[in-house]
């Protein structure tokens, strides 16, 4: 490619038209950074913030009770922060698993969140532990009575009854084993 001339030698005006050669050589230097950082921060990037957040984390298959789910999968301190924060819909088989940072009590609260929840808390084998209905809207803290939690599991209120989910059953990712799940080697 051919940077053009500066015109300002031949008595052009230097904002109209083809800037300098220097001027040329900065634009190019500064697409080429640009197009290095979408690279490394992928397509998401260039969507705007609100359509980013839609479309979520990656997503991973659950089988539980007699349902199958497709979860995005929360890891990072950004996603487990917005969980399902903002969405204005949830599809009737799909879900949120938010993989938290240690074993322990985990919180959960349901301020922006206008769509009717429910939430499972497991332990590290995925067998879950309780089942907790959420309000939308609710910024109360809703948190697990026990203190081996390590994911959590949100979808659409009712959906564990409609499949007959109880505390004590399984829930089996597709494909990983939660140890994958939880050391990175999956890429839902």
């Amino acid at each position: 490619m051919r940077l053009p001339e500066d015109r300002t030698e031949r008595g052009g005006h230097p904002a109209i038209l083809t800037p300098g050669l220097a001027w040329g050589k900065e634009v190019l230097r500064r697409r080429v950074a640009f197009l290095l950082v979408i690279m490394q921060l992928g397509p998401m990037a260039l969507l705007p913030r609100s359509i980013a957040s839609e479309a979520g984390p990656a997503a991973l298959r659950l089988s539980v009770g007699t349902g199958r789910l497709t979860v995005e999968v929360a890891r990072t301190h950004e996603e487990l922060s917005r969980g399902l924060m903002f969405r204005r819909s949830l599809g009737e088989d799909a879900g949120m698993l938010f993989l938290l940072p240690r074993e322990g009590v985990a919180s959960f609260w349901m301020a922006n969140t206008t769509i009717p929840l429910s939430v499972a808390f497991l332990d590290r084998r995925g067998e879950i532990l309780e089942i907790h209905d959420l309000q939308p809207l609710d910024t109360r803290i809703v948190s697990s009575r026990s203190a081996r939690v390590r994911f959590a599991l949100e979808v659409n209120r009712d959906w564990f009854s409609r499949h007959g989910v109880r505390v004590g059953q399984p829930v089996r990712p597709e494909g990983v084993s939660w140890e994958q799940i939880v050391g990175g080697g999956q890429d839902p």
